[in-house]
């Protein structure tokens, strides 16, 4: 049996290629069977990557919920309720799951894949798309710097919720506590654009810099895995085109 890890490329393309399907998706049971492969796809994930992603069920849930409620004021297609001078749609509807299932894919992405394999996984996609001709590191680099930015940014902003929270000696209205995360957002950003300059520094200084060759791209091979969910993806295309009427 193959042990070896599914290759980054094809769980960013399985990403990309699933979540641009399901702007094509006219009926319900479409969506069905999307969760239902990605819950098989949930089997090779840890039970503490799992809890990763839906321990942000929050995110996953407000962020539609906040487009759909948005939409109750604009008439987008067939109707399904209405009241006064709000609609419910179909394509309100869709919306809301297209949204909720995009952020699910992304943190799947995120949990599933590490940032070095994520920038290594960009740069053999940019060698193949080149024929070969791109053998420099800028791609990865960029993307190494954008995730330590994230990764300071989400951790600095938790650190500083929890601080403000224990200062508060009686309880704070939510407006004000809105305002008070709105002021702090300025520092949080720089001293997350600190830490992804401290990275930059560190990455160059080790020879990490737009003409360098440090990546041997052609040693980056698929495995049968790999082959096996592209073999899946084109499945699903062929019978969303030719057998969904």
């Amino acid at each position: 049996m193959d042990h070896r890890p599914i290759d980054g490329r094809t769980k960013l393309i399985s990403c990309i290629v699933l979540t641009l399907l399901m702007f094509t998706y006219r009926y319900y049971w479409q969506y069905l069977i999307t969760v239902l492969l990605f819950g098989v796809g949930l089997a090779f994930f840890s039970s503490d990557e799992r809890r990763k992603i839906f321990s942000h069920w929050k995110l996953i849930l407000c962020l539609p919920s906040l487009n759909l409620i948005a939409n109750l004021f604009f008439v987008n297609g067939r109707i399904i309720w209405h009241w006064g001078w709000l609609t419910l749609t179909n394509l309100d509807l869709q919306i809301f799951i297209r949204i909720a299932l995009l952020l699910i894919f992304a943190l799947s992405l995120v949990v599933k894949t590490t940032p070095k394999e994520m920038a290594l996984s960009v740069g053999k996609i940019a060698n193949t798309l080149s024929f070969k001709k791109y053998q420099g590191v800028g791609i990865p680099l960029v993307i190494i710097i954008m995730v330590a930015f994230i990764n300071e940014f989400a951790e600095t902003f938790v650190s500083v919720r929890s601080a403000y929270v224990l200062r508060q000696s009686r309880q704070v209205q939510r407006l004000r506590a809105a305002v008070d995360y709105i002021f702090l957002l300025q520092p949080i950003i720089l001293v997350a654009l600190k830490k992804a300059d401290r990275v930059s520094d560190a990455l160059i200084a080790k020879g990490f810099h737009r003409e360098a060759h440090l990546f041997n791209y052609q040693a980056v091979k698929y495995h049968l895995k790999d082959y096996l969910i592209y073999l899946v993806l084109l499945i699903i295309i062929f019978a969303n085109t030719f057998l969904v009427k």
